[in-house]
């Protein structure tokens, strides 16, 4: 798990010798956020009619890279986001932080599959003079490109003291996130997460709901991003100060010497297990760089869906999880005198591929009810950890393959993108794809000017546009940085990048180390996913059918890799994304707001603007 021995304070915490709980109350650590009615969730959502006793009938979850009909359930979710400034201390210490509806982490969006879902954001930051939006991560936006929520790509950022309603339907099942994708605002709080249901691609008897995995950041994000781009920066990462579960875990306040308010014995979430039944965990990495391995003492994990595509299922004692990527796991209960014990939950960063400075989230699950009131810590075993062939990655592609069989069709259009981490001619960190980095213009969205039919951008080179053209099949090779693996600063020069493409579930045909070989992992049925790590010093090559005309990033998912441009554009079927009125109409509607509040104020847009 790591090389590096718990410190002092997290020893004393496993063995009892501190206390957990006390110090704060619910409030003070994650605000109006009552985490207890994520546990226990429904089969589905009242409001629908009920056909064969579900809002989808007999309709089974067939989740591929081709448009499949969804349910017509007649049903929209209203939620709405007041976006604005607070002050919590999630882990104990006390920090700035940036708040949906007065919480941490935001609240939960829950939709039967099928449902459309409005969602109204209230941007109220006109003190800290900072635009936002919110991207849904995941989903396909199939026919809604302009409710992804990327600004300067598919709509302008919602500008302070504005409002903007995005619509969009729950076109997948399963576990996901939100998050605000307007520089590194995520870091200080703006995620939260969603869940969509629909048949079930495996049985459990018990859904308790999300369970966030982050590693947390203790100064305000923009303090963080203006350090990894400092022209003296060596590394294009900042040091977490603590991961956290559910927005939760304790800090060891001896080592605050700056006078912040800080309590060590804050508090952990806490989760009820029912002796003999299985319990259904919705597993996502919503943090802003930490590569999270999941566990549970003395208990195993079966999965059954990676991101929101189920897999046959196998079982295993850890998950790996990358930013932005998702399992959903079935853990079945003890029985006997075992059911009778509380046990550890642990989300641990890895130190060989991120930089924690304490790398141990726990939080405590318990099977009897007096114990979960009266919050004893508990003392259970941590599991030993499966070595991985390649450290810093995803299992192997041959673990498992997806539920529905969907072979991999030849490409007729091939992208290979070759990734340099180096320094621009000021000395600035910057990530160059094919000897280009990113940067983004908030005021001119490329969906915008695709719909206007301008497809060619010679003179913003910096937004690292790919046409698909007419292609029907696009595959796409990620070359990482080569550096020697036995160089001992080998992962302080390349890294592992999760890969997030926007509107598609991609073929994975194969990730691992040095260049590509054109072999393809499984053939007949790859694995998909919308997010995959690329390993430091390897390659990731991953295809997808061109049936959701849109502009839709590819990015790394670490909050300080995209902030230095490693992110390129799919300008997907342009002649089909030209002259739609929808789009037209609804961007207007921020970037109306954001020209007349821009042209007031000076936007400092101090590093890719995503």
């Amino acid at each position: 798990m790591s090389p590096f021995p718990p410190s002092n304070f997290i020893i004393q915490l496993l063995a009892g010798a501190l206390p957990l709980f006390g110090g704060l109350t619910n409030q003070q650590t994650n605000g109006n956020l009552n985490a207890s009615s994520w546990q226990n969730l429904p089969e589905f959502l009242p409001g629908s009619t009920l056909k064969h006793g579900y809002p989808w009938g007999n309709l089974k979850y067939k989740p591929d890279i081709v448009n499949e009909p969804l349910p017509e359930t007649n049903v929209t979710r209203y939620y709405h986001f007041d976006i604005a400034p607070g002050t919590l201390a999630p882990d104990g210490y006390q920090k700035q932080m940036l708040l949906i509806n007065g919480q941490y982490p935001g609240p939960l969006i829950e939709a039967n599959w099928g449902d459309w879902i409005e969602v109204t954001v209230s941007n109220s930051l006109q003190d800290l003079d900072e635009g936002t939006s919110i991207h849904w991560h995941g989903l396909r936006q199939y026919g809604t490109q302009y409710a992804d929520g990327v600004p300067g790509l598919t709509q302008c950022p919602i500008a302070p003291g504005s409002n903007f309603t995005y619509r969009f339907r729950a076109d997948h099942v399963g576990s996901s996130w939100y998050h605000s994708h307007y520089s590194a605002q995520l870091t200080s709080g703006l995620v939260g997460p969603m869940v969509f249901y629909g048949p079930k691609s495996a049985p459990y008897d018990i859904d308790l709901g999300p369970v966030l995995l982050s590693d947390m950041y203790h100064p305000y994000y923009e303090k963080l991003v203006e350090r990894v781009n400092n022209n003296g920066s060596e590394v294009h990462f900042a040091f977490s100060d603590n991961s956290v579960i559910n927005g939760k875990m304790v800090f060891d306040c001896s080592s605050v010497t700056d006078g912040t308010p800080c309590v060590s014995n804050s508090g952990v979430s806490k989760f009820q297990f029912q002796p003999g039944k299985s319990h259904l965990l919705r597993l996502v990495n919503v943090g802003s760089s930490g590569l999270q391995f999941f566990t549970i003492d003395e208990h195993d994990l079966t999965v059954i869906s990676n991101d929101y595509i189920p897999v046959k299922p196998y079982t295993t004692n850890s998950v790996t999880l990358g930013v932005g990527q998702r399992a959903d796991v079935i853990v079945h209960g003890k029985t006997g005198a075992d059911a009778e014990r509380n046990y550890w939950m642990r989300a641990n960063l890895s130190v060989l591929c991120t930089l924690p400075e304490q790398p141990y989230g726990l939080a405590a699950i318990y099977y009897d009810e007096k114990d979960f009131e009266d919050s004893k810590t508990p003392t259970s075993a941590p599991q030993p950890l499966i070595d991985a062939d390649m450290p810093c990655s995803n299992p192997p592609l041959n673990t498992t393959s997806p539920v529905t069989r969907i072979p991999a069709p030849p490409a007729d259009q091939t992208i290979t993108i070759h990734i340099n981490n180096t320094k621009n001619e000021t000395g600035h960190p910057v990530y160059l794809l094919n000897n280009q980095t990113f940067r983004v213009n908030y005021n001119e969205p490329i969906l915008d000017l695709a719909d206007e039919g301008i497809f060619y951008y010679p003179s913003d080179p910096e937004w690292n546009v790919y046409s698909t053209g007419n292609s029907s099949v696009v595959r796409i090779v990620w070359e990482n940085q080569k550096v020697d693996p036995s160089d001992p600063n080998f992962y302080n020069l390349t890294f592992t990048h999760p890969m997030h493409l926007h509107g598609h579930d991609y073929q994975v045909l194969s990730y691992g180390f040095g260049e590509w070989d054109g072999t393809i992992i499984n053939p007949e049925n790859p694995i998909r996913r919308d997010t995959t790590l690329l390993p430091a010093s390897g390659h990731l090559v991953v295809q997808f059918t061109t049936d959701n005309p849109g502009v839709w990033p590819f990015h790394c998912h670490v909050a300080w890799h995209v902030s230095t441009g490693f992110l390129i554009n799919i300008l997907e079927r342009p002649d089909d994304v030209k002259g739609q009125p929808r789009i037209q109409k609804t961007i207007d509607q921020t970037c109306a707001a954001w020209d007349a509040w821009s042209n007031r104020n000076i936007v400092d847009q101090i590093d890719s603007g995503l």
